[in-house]
């Protein structure tokens, strides 16, 4: 029998993906000077001035989150067994639609820019996701388990890409401010807990509980 409520994990996935939006925008790298703090969209661009990693560094790892949790909410708008009311799957797509802009340098130019060889990769991306949210009525036909996978899969991907970037260009960065007021930031560790907990949300709406009907 369909509820008009909607399931508790459907809300937590919800709450876990805007969490991740907030940390992905959120100081990774922390500065008691305002101008000096690095969020994960600024680490994407601050790696190219790096001496040790300069251009060679897969600097698109740092861009997958905003693509990852526009799309989970997607998906999981378009799930009928989320029973989901119909503002809040808008509102979900309203908000699927405001993150791709994540996938921009901090400091944006023209528009025909995107697809220059240096941004090509992220202005695929945002042609992918605005894609995805322009047909969303057609994912309803994606079978609820292949929708989990998907989602479960994006989660992981945003979590341990942009991580193990971080990590592996922390050296070099500390090196660059060179100074010890420099600490790791708070977005850097929500970005991890938002993450596991839309893993976790995601397994138990989608596989611990048994389906509803729709």
């Amino acid at each position: 029998m369909t509820t008009a409520k909607p399931p508790r994990t459907s809300i937590l996935i919800v709450v876990a993906l805007l969490l991740a939006a907030v940390a992905y925008w959120a100081p990774w790298v922390g500065h008691p000077a305002a101008a000096l703090k690095l969020s994960g969209q600024d680490l994407g661009e601050f790696v190219k001035f790096i001496p040790e990693t300069g251009s060679t560094f897969p600097r698109q790892l740092f861009y997958v989150p905003p693509l990852a949790c526009s799309l989970c909410l997607v998906l999981l708008a378009v799930q009928r067994s989320a029973h989901l009311s119909r503002w809040l799957r808008i509102g979900m797509l309203a908000c699927a639609l405001l993150i791709l802009p994540g996938l921009l340098p901090p400091v944006w130019g023209r528009p025909k820019d995107l697809f220059t060889p240096e941004f090509r990769l992220q202005g695929l991306a945002i042609v992918f996701g605005l894609s995805a949210i322009a047909a969303h009525g057609l994912l309803r036909r994606l079978p609820r388990r292949a929708a989990g996978f998907t989602m479960v899969g994006l989660a992981l991907l945003a979590l341990v890409l942009p991580q193990a970037a971080f990590w592996a260009i922390r050296g070099p960065l500390w090196a660059v401010y060179n100074t010890p007021t420099i600490r790791l930031g708070w977005g850097l560790w929500l970005h991890v807990l938002a993450w596991l907990g839309v893993l976790a949300a995601t397994w138990q709406a989608f596989w611990s509980q048994p389906d509803r009907q729709e």
